[in-house]
């Protein structure tokens, strides 16, 4: 016989199981894409147009105010849709085209003795199909790896693969990866004497690969990037020389104010950076819960202060790993090849002088 007590446990038991089973499963959460451009009336200070469902909302918010990115580092992700990157024509071969039969690009390895290091620095070459045969300087991105890896980062992230893809399918253009082994240089918090991370860069890689390739040597062919530490420097280095890149970016990048001296730190630098003569294209990105979040979103809102403007990708998911870089490396190079021409035929010269 059920007692009185059974029925109302039973029933308590029902509505439970009712009332879980009608919850409403939570929205997917999608990428918050940021675009800062223009300037707030009045204030001086960029106005983000959010990206929704595949068209900008222009509408400027209040200015001054930080509508959503202090959310996201609070742990609340909204779900606005990001509009898709237009995707390029493919190139329709003319009679100035070149057609290249090769189907895939291939990596190299080279060195050169840095006085700077005091030992041989090794990097990574990614050339597109058919490098040697076009006699054109094609542009290039140096990218620079994270703390505890080396050259090896960004092939162990498929960019090869990725790059030959996108160029056969006319979604990226041909462009030279140049991917050096940071060593030591790389994970000093100090500068001392020229020794530095930068100077190896500026001084002795980017001669050597200027020299012995044809690359686009000036502003308008290079770029710069890198993941974790390697974003860091990425926008050290840029901020200091805007000069001689035209793109930088920091995909999960790790600012931290005791990284290296003010005169060397991206957040200081940001603040005091005029980039009026020097445009530089800047992009960020990193998973929502990812520790280098504040200081990252601290670097959106001294580039917006100055009226810099800058993209700003938050993805939902991920965390700071190669699971994360490896999801949107894609993303990454489609950035650094969107102000470059894809066809070849479109680059300057190997046998006219290398333009700025």
């Amino acid at each position: 016989m059920i007692t009185h007590k059974r029925l109302l446990f039973l029933f308590a038991c029902l509505t439970f199981v009712l009332l879980v089973a009608c919850e409403p499963l939570a929205p997917e959460q999608t990428p918050r894409y940021i675009v800062v451009t223009g300037e707030t009336p009045g204030a001086g200070v960029p106005t983000p147009t959010f990206l929704l469902g595949g068209a900008a909302d222009s509408s400027p918010g209040p200015a001054g105010v930080e509508t959503s990115v202090p959310a996201i580092a609070a742990g609340t992700v909204n779900t606005p849709v990001p509009s898709e990157t237009p995707t390029p024509p493919p190139v329709t071969p003319t009679e100035a085209s070149f057609f290249c039969a090769e189907s895939a690009g291939r990596v190299i390895e080279a060195s050169f003795f840095s006085a700077v290091a005091g030992t041989d620095v090794s990097y990574r070459m990614y050339q597109p199909p058919c490098f040697y045969d076009t006699l054109q300087r094609y542009p290039y991105v140096i990218l620079l790896h994270g703390t505890g890896y080396d050259d090896a980062m960004w092939i162990d992230l498929n960019v090869p693969e990725i790059m030959d893809q996108g160029i056969a399918n006319g979604t990226l253009p041909p462009m030279v990866l140049i991917m050096p082994d940071g060593g030591f240089l790389s994970e000093l918090n100090d500068q001392p004497d020229g020794n530095s991370y930068e100077s190896l860069i500026l001084d002795e890689l980017m001669p050597a690969v200027e020299a012995d390739f044809c690359v686009w040597g000036g502003r308008q062919g290079r770029a710069i990037g890198g993941i974790s530490r390697g974003g860091f420097w990425a926008f050290s280095i840029a901020l200091r020389h805007p000069d001689l890149f035209s793109a930088v970016g920091g995909h999960s990048p790790h600012f931290e104010d005791d990284n290296a001296p003010p005169e060397s730190n991206p957040l200081t630098l940001a603040s005091r950076v005029n980039l009026d003569e020097y445009p530089l294209r800047i992009y960020l990105d990193h998973a929502a819960e990812d520790y280098v979040s504040p200081n990252a979103i601290r670097m959106s809102e001294i580039l917006r202060a100055g009226g810099i403007e800058h993209e700003y990708l938050i993805n939902p998911t991920g965390n700071h790993d190669v699971e994360y870089w490896g999801a949107h490396v894609a993303e990454y190079l489609s950035f650094y090849g969107q102000a470059w021409p894809l066809d070849v035929m479109a680059l300057p010269s190997c046998l006219e002088p290398n333009p700025e």
